[in-house]
C-alpha cells in the first residue's frame, strides 16, 4: 500500500493558480475578431475568407466599413463544414455550401 501525504497549503497554492491562469484565459479571449485577427485566427488569406467562408454563409457584423466576427460563429461553422469532409474532400479551397455559388448564379 502506497501511503501519499498531502500537503494543504501546497494544494490550495496549485489550485489557486489554476483558477487565475483560467480566468487570464478567459479574459484575454476575444468576443469578435476583426479581419485582420480572423485572417490570422484560421492563418487563411482575407480573399479565402471571403470567396469560401463569408459568400457560404460565414456570419459577420458590419460596423461602418467594419467587418466584425463572433469568435463562436465562426468556430462552429467551421466545424460544420469541416464535419462534411473527408480524406479525399479536405480542401476549403472548393468548398460550397450555397446553392448556384459554383455556377456564378447568385
Amino acid at each position: 500500500m502506497i501511503n501519499i501525504e498531502v500537503d494543504e497549503k501546497t494544494i490550495n497554492t496549485m489550485l489557486e493558480k489554476a483558477i487565475n491562469d483560467r480566468v487570464d484565459e478567459v479574459v484575454k479571449s476575444k468576443y469578435f475578431l476583426s479581419y485582420n485577427e480572423l485572417a490570422e485566427y484560421l492563418n487563411i488569406s482575407k480573399p479565402i475568407i471571403e470567396d469560401r467562408l463569408i459568400k457560404n454563409g460565414l456570419r459577420y457584423y458590419k460596423v461602418g466599413s467594419k467587418y466584425l466576427f463572433k469568435k463562436d460563429e465562426v468556430d462552429n461553422f467551421l466545424d460544420e463544414v469541416t464535419a462534411n469532409m473527408d480524406s479525399t474532400n479536405n480542401n476549403l479551397k472548393f468548398f460550397n455550401r450555397v446553392k448556384g455559388y459554383a455556377s456564378g448564379k447568385l
